[in-house]
């Protein structure tokens, strides 16, 4: 394990130095026919020698945020205490590895588009989307940064002997990762009613709501793959049991409210029509939130 970690580690710190560079050179390529497009000039250079090597910018981050996100699995497995820094940057990892793909549909549909002649505002609102992408990729680097010089200085602490009772480490890592998630949930529904019309919201609730989720799935996936050999009963000690147990019966009870509240604001303001397309995302999100941050305030009060 501790050898695959070090191999991991190389091979993304190799990476990392790399994908700044084609960073740069993307963030000057998207920036170039952000202006082009405006000023209504030529951009068949994205499909010339500058696009191309766009398209292998975007292969090589794509591969740096796979080691990375192993890098990061890794390290939550090895060590022995939990982390809300690693939690984060796991979390991070993934929405940003996700949001390559969009990066590439983005900038696939700026370019039909303009030369389909459609509207200008459309495509600059699509460069606003790819230039927010940016950000939290740029945002990654950033903390991935402080997790090689956080990690220097764990490796010094590190002891091998240190396991964690029933995995306790991931077990409390994964509630983390589960309130960002609901937040990030809650703040995309908010900011998607409040600026985006139904229409649009109703085509892509569904992708996006999913999109979300995924950091959160991945690590409960990893969390019952470790467990997958114990019997049920085992997979949580007798403090991580009573733990899940008071937070289900608070999400089950803050849930009959959530939902008596959706019910009467359909039924009483009919202006709310939003409410009808994200009421489902609305609860689930919440309740994650709720779910996890009830287990994370039981595990760390003192009894």
């Amino acid at each position: 394990m501790r050898k695959g970690n070090n191999l991991i580690q190389k091979i993304t710190f190799f990476l990392f130095f790399i994908s700044i560079s084609v960073f740069v050179y993307n963030l000057f390529f998207y920036s170039i026919l952000n202006k082009n497009i405006i000023n209504n000039m030529n951009i068949s250079y994205v499909n010339n020698i500058s696009g191309i090597i766009a398209a292998i910018s975007l292969i090589i981050l794509f591969i740096f945020n796979i080691f990375a996100i192993l890098a990061i699995v890794f390290e939550l497995k090895i060590f022995p205490m939990e982390s809300i820094f690693r939690s984060f940057l796991f979390f991070l990892s993934i929405i940003s590895f996700i949001m390559i793909f969009g990066d590439f549909a983005l900038l696939n549909d700026i370019t039909k588009e303009y030369f389909a002649g459609l509207s200008l505002q459309g495509i600059i609102s699509e460069f606003v989307i790819l230039y927010l992408s940016q950000i939290l990729h740029l945002t990654l680097f950033i903390f991935f940064i402080l997790f090689l010089i956080s990690k220097k200085k764990s490796n010094l602490k590190f002891n091998p002997k240190e396991i964690p009772i029933k995995d306790e480490a991931i077990f409390i890592d994964a509630q983390y990762i589960g309130i960002f998630t609901g937040i990030l949930g809650l703040l995309i529904l908010i900011s998607l009613s409040l600026s985006t019309p139904l229409w649009a919201i109703k085509k892509g609730i569904i992708t996006v709501c999913i999109l979300l989720v995924l950091p959160y799935a991945v690590i409960v996936i990893y969390w019952l793959i470790i467990k997958i050999r114990e019997k049920i009963t085992e997979w949580y000690d007798e403090k991580q049991f009573q733990d899940v147990t008071k937070a289900g019966l608070i999400s089950f009870l803050s849930s009959v409210f959530t939902l008596m509240i959706i019910f009467l604001i359909q039924n009483l303001y009919s202006k709310f029509s939003i409410i009808n397309i994200i009421w489902f995302p609305l609860y689930f999100f919440l309740m994650l939130l709720i779910f996890s941050g009830a287990i994370l305030h039981f595990n760390k009060k003192v009894e």
